[in-house]
């Protein structure tokens, strides 16, 4: 059944975030700049700021819940240097004072439209930006779609599928029937085969009562398959695809019983509940004009006799975009219009208000986000679900935080981890910095842990108070060979909590006889290397990284190289100085880059070691340069 493969699909996208898009037809209807200060009470508040997140507060002391919206500009473009002055919020009709405000990046925004620098990889991870990319669930309801009419349809979705990054996550479901026909990938070619296979299967002569039996089996899918989505931490964007649904009808004259196709209120209000829960961005895109088929007829005559309810395609879309809250897109107004969803969907708010007694009952809540910006709109769901109080205690410490999946946002964190220094064992050693992204707060305790494929926690590190007087705080672990996640965790003096998760290959790579550690980037202070993870207004930047193995003597080859693509030209090129350790076989390279007269933006750190006659090898690594 649709219904039970949807809840399926909601099984596996748990925990991940994501683009839902559902498709339907029927007409549709630069710099940044500083955030302004919350009205609540000073004491209670800790400001945060960064490039990558324009707005973040951060509230001790308060029971706060959170709503997330996103704001676009008239192009689709998001909105990232909104002030919460400009917001007003509504949960269950009463207005709420916001007590924080974060914005998070699922494509940097601040990037977009640089290809190139969009591609390469990112410095650093952040709990101010979702790294996991989006999960796009393509539903097209191909019982409304007419045979024939799927060319344009066909060319928009491929149009979308291209604008994705790469890792994003798509799957391909139709309904009523048919269920997955793409299960979760990030192969998009795969997706595009697939949906190019696809076709209309709407019936040449539907009538009124076809047209409730379809629209209701669809709206019972659809329920089941958004309440199956729910990941509790991160929201989903979803696009429907549909030629038009019937409007709640009677499907049998007034004085009878109701007819076996009978459509209530309740059908689409389980679909908008669904959708709260999920935290759910529901687009409309609707491919054709639904009042050139058939299934326009009016059951009434003009006196009202024989009423049974409006036959109207169109009548259906706009009750399920009141429930949700969805964004109507039509194919007839370009070629490009799936694209906009991309762009929407690249970066949105949480925002954290003081909860009330009666939001934490685990019932759906009317949710009302507006916005006074001119030329500003809103994405959100129509209704929110809270569960119910008690029902999951939050972990305080940071250990319990290395125990869980949820990301969180209070404490904004940066974090990345190195490979290096092998052991006889055949382990290696991970380093980890992590650092809060405000500089004037105080971390008051930090944990952090290697979790492998799996999802085990492998090896965990806790600061002492003398790792904790460093910044960043500087943590090393050792584990075999392979990929992880790495999760640090923090606290803050005023008992925030903040995490960012890194991915690690912990491997070394082979130059020849040598073998190379992972590339750091840091400052030069009191004769010793600093790392550092995002630079200012800095004049020079320093690269580390360590050689292990070689014969004493053996001519070597290293240069530091700068540029702004993974593999372009590099306008810098400096050589690397290499010096012996303590440690036999172990040297370590250094070499200073003049960063001062760059403009703010990324660049790629390129350290290619190499001994006379041997291949080499080469380690790269993000330099982020932001003045403030």
């Amino acid at each position: 059944m649709p219904v039970t493969t949807a809840h399926d699909v909601g099984r596996s996208i748990a925990a991940l975030g994501g683009v839902l898009l559902i498709a339907s037809a029927g007409p549709a209807r630069g710099p940044r700049a500083p955030s302004a200060d919350l009205d609540v009470h000073a004491a209670e508040l800790v400001r945060h700021q960064d490039p990558d997140q324009r707005y973040l507060l951060g509230v001790r002391g308060l029971d706060l819940l959170a709503v997330d919206f996103m704001a676009v500009a008239e192009d689709g473009s998001p909105i990232t240097d909104l002030r919460s002055d400009e917001v007003t919020l509504r949960i269950g009709g009463r207005p709420r004072s916001i007590r924080s405000m974060q914005l998070i990046t699922v494509a940097d925004p601040w990037l977009a439209g640089d290809e190139a620098a969009a591609a390469l990889p990112p410095p650093f991870a952040t709990n101010a930006a979702s790294d996991t990319g989006r999960t796009a669930i393509i539903v097209l309801e191909d019982a409304s779609l007419r045979t024939g009419r799927e060319g344009p349809l066909r060319e928009a979705i491929d149009r979308f599928l291209t604008s994705l990054a790469p890792r994003d996550r798509v799957v391909l479901v139709t309904m009523p029937y048919g269920g997955v026909k793409v299960d979760l990938t990030t192969e998009h070619d795969r997706v595009r085969a697939a949906f190019s296979q696809l076709v209309g299967r709407a019936p040449p002569d539907e009538t009124g009562s076809d047209l409730a039996c379809r629209s209701r089996r669809t709206l019972d899918a659809l329920a089941g398959l958004l309440s199956g989505l729910n990941t509790g931490d991160e929201p989903i964007v979803v696009l429907f695809v549909t030629s038009g649904l019937a409007a709640p009808r009677h499907d049998a004259p007034v004085t009878l019983a109701p007819g076996a196709c009978e459509l209530t209120t309740d059908h689409f209000a389980q679909v908008g509940a669904a959708a709260g829960a999920a935290r759910a961005r529901v687009y409309v895109i609707q491919p054709e004009d639904p009042t050139l088929g058939p299934g326009a007829i009016q059951a009434e005559n003009i006196a009202g006799v024989g009423f049974k309810g409006s036959d109207n395609p169109l009548a259906g879309i706009e009750n399920l975009a009141g429930v949700t809250g969805a964004h109507r897109l039509h194919l007839a107004s370009g070629a490009g219009v799936l694209e906009r969803v991309t762009r929407e969907t690249a970066a949105y708010y949480r925002l954290g208000f003081e909860s009330a007694r009666s939001d934490r009952d685990g019932r759906s809540h009317q949710l009302e986000v507006r916005l006074t910006r001119e030329g500003a709109s809103v994405r959100s769901s129509a209704e929110v679900t809270f569960a119910r109080a008690g029902a999951r205690p939050a972990p305080d410490t940071p250990q319990q935080m290395l125990a869980v999946s949820t990301v969180f946002r209070d404490l904004p964190l940066r974090a990345a981890a190195f490979a290096s220094e092998p052991s006889p064992d055949g382990t290696l050693k991970v380093v980890s910095l992590v650092e809060p992204v405000d500089p004037a707060a105080t971390l008051a305790s930090v944990a952090v842990g290697l979790i492998d494929a799996k999802g085990r926690l492998v090896v965990q590190w806790t600061a002492t108070a003398g790792d904790l007087a460093r910044t960043p705080v500087l943590a090393a672990m050792t584990a075999p060979p392979g990929t992880y996640r790495v999760r640090a965790a923090a606290v803050d003096a005023s008992g925030l909590k903040g995490t960012a998760d890194d991915q690690v290959a912990l491997e070394l790579t082979p130059a020849g006889d040598l073998k190379l550690s992972s590339l750091v980037l840091g400052l030069s202070r009191g004769g010793g290397f600093v790392p550092k993870l995002q630079f200012a207004d800095e004049p020079v930047a320093v690269a580390y990284l360590e050689l292990y193995g070689g014969a004493p003597g053996a001519p070597v080859s290293a240069l530091l190289e700068l540029a702004t693509t993974p593999n372009g030209p590099a306008p810098l090129a400096v050589p690397l100085a290499i010096a012996p350790t303590d440690t036999p076989n172990r040297y370590r390279a250094t070499g200073a880059l003049p960063i001062g007269q760059l403009p703010d933006g990324d660049f790629i750190v390129r350290a290619i070691v190499g001994i006379e006659g041997q291949p080499a090898g080469r380690v790269v690594r993000t330099l982020r340069k932001i003045v403030r």
